[in-house]
């Protein structure tokens, strides 16, 4: 037989689970300050999913709120399968919230009552189901394997159980218009009419009214589960006792990892023939023995074991999976990069490559040379900007006085060289602003002055706007003296 466990609303179950207390309290599970499921208690008075919790706390008082995150969810629904799993191999997953075991109707009733869940039993998958969702939590409910006992099921099950399965409220109330009060009334409609009505709906209620229904559990693959286990010959009890062994099953369980990681961590203590679960979810992906120890002391003490004598300490990590990384366009370049400067570290002058500088060269320190990490290094932090550029130190001689004269391109011919003489930019003798206009006026305006047989005036004219002129004094005729060029104030 097929047993049915509907754990629906799952975030109520697991916090009255964790809570026993709130099973006697009207209890809502909210998302974004809204009501998504409320207990029976909090429905009597009112609270319907939807709902402003601002509204719900008006209409009720002493409402109990719980706000579970996805992972916490996931993390339940996974314990609860692994408890189930240890009962029967048989077991199916539908959904979060649903699982099918295959065990006997008298074991199926246990299970209610150690759960606290509606379990319904039945031939099929679809039967058990609606069952389970018929029936209080701690109790069983047994549907005939026979055609007759099926039949007379669906017309006892009102049609609003069949909102646990794919009906809406909206299709509810319209069949409900319609007269229906039982599945049994909506199982006469043909395929095609419920196909026509319901659409989409219509098509997921087919398997519940008309079949063809599944007496088959797909198989379950248990999560892989790394764990490791040390059991002590005298049995500890006192805390600084637990962290050398904790210390010691993270350091092997880094080791089996290999590089893979786990979130999630289940800590189990065995004393006197019993034992007691405890886990957590970390953020941190549980890669390195220190965050494994860490979570593993975490819980420690949420399992209260604290003044018991422990036995047997056994640390399991479930579903390890390899981290993903986002490489960049050229991993091996990277991967040598950090190797190089890993090496460089500790090796600062190691040599790492031959580095061809002349291969025609017959002395061999001009052919080629080694190159070491410190030239590469240096040579990449140039180019990424980390080393300031050390500023090349101004040539000897170079001024803006020679550029100027420069600039003015002043030549003679037969002249072996001209050199030019720096000197400040106002003269002592044409610091006075007048005497220097009146040398400026003295110059003669005739082009032919300018010409090197007849040589340049004693005072070239200023260029303005910052630029010197220059002052040309020919050589002397028969000797080889080259004439020289000054800057002029």
């Amino acid at each position: 037989m097929i047993a049915a466990l509907s754990f629906a609303p799952l975030p109520l179950y697991l916090a009255r689970r964790s809570d026993p207390e709130l099973a006697h309290a009207p209890l809502v599970h909210v998302e974004e300050g809204r009501v998504l499921h409320a207990n029976g208690l909090a429905r009597r008075r009112g609270i319907s999913a939807g709902m402003l919790l601002d509204g719900a706390r008006l209409r009720v008082e002493g409402l109990q709120v719980v706000s579970t995150p996805e992972p916490d969810l996931q993390h339940g629904w996974h314990e609860l399968l692994t408890e189930l799993y240890s009962i029967t191999p048989w077991l199916e997953s539908a959904r979060r919230g649903l699982a099918f075991i295959e065990v006997e109707p008298a074991e199926a009733a246990e299970i209610a009552r150690r759960f606290d869940v509606g379990v319904g039993v039945a031939q099929s998958c679809e039967m058990a189901e609606l069952a389970a969702l018929a029936t209080s939590p701690g109790a069983c409910r047994h549907v005939s394997p026979t055609d007759e006992g099926e039949a007379t099921f669906l017309a006892q099950l009102p049609l609003r159980f069949l909102r646990g399965v794919a009906l809406s409220a909206r299709n509810l109330t319209r069949l409900e218009w319609l007269g229906l009060g039982s599945v049994a009334d909506l199982a006469t409609w043909t395929a095609a009419q419920v196909r026509s009505y319901l659409e989409e709906e219509g098509e997921a209620l087919l398997a519940y009214l008309h079949g063809p229904r599944r007496a088959d559990l797909r198989p379950f693959d248990l999560p892989e589960t790394l764990a490791r286990s040390l059991t002590f010959q005298h049995p500890i009890r006192e805390p600084h006792q637990f962290i050398p062994a904790l210390e010691r099953l993270s350091t092997e369980l880094e080791r089996a990892l290999d590089g893979r990681a786990s979130h999630r961590l289940t800590l189990v203590t065995a004393s006197g023939g019993k034992q007691r679960r405890a886990s957590r979810l970390s953020k941190r992906p549980l890669s390195e023995a220190r965050h494994i120890r860490q979570q593993a002391l975490f819980a420690l003490n949420d399992s209260d074991v604290a003044g018991e004598r422990i036995e047997r300490l056994t640390i399991e990590l479930t579903n390890p999976e390899r981290v993903a990384l986002q490489e960049g366009l050229w991993p091996q370049r990277e991967q040598r990069q950090r190797a190089l400067e890993a090496t460089f570290q500790r090796f600062p002058n190691a040599p790492r490559r031959l580095a061809w500088l002349d291969p025609y060269a017959q002395a061999d320190d001009l052919a080629w040379s080694w190159q070491t990490y410190s030239d590469d290094l240096e040579a990449g932090h140039q180019a990424s900007g980390t080393v300031a550029t050390t500023k090349r130190p101004p040539r000897p001689g170079a001024s803006s006085h020679r550029r100027a004269a420069a600039r003015s391109r002043v030549t003679a011919p037969g002249a072996l060289r001209a050199a030019a003489i720096a000197e400040p930019l106002f003269a002592p003798e044409s610091s006075s602003l007048n005497s220097t206009l009146e040398r400026r006026h003295a110059q003669p305006t005739d082009p032919r002055h300018g010409h090197p047989e007849n040589g340049v005036p004693e005072h070239a004219p200023n260029t303005g706007n910052g630029q010197l002129g220059a002052q040309w004094s020919p050589g002397t005729p028969g000797t080889s003296r080259a004439p020289t060029l000054v800057a002029a104030p």
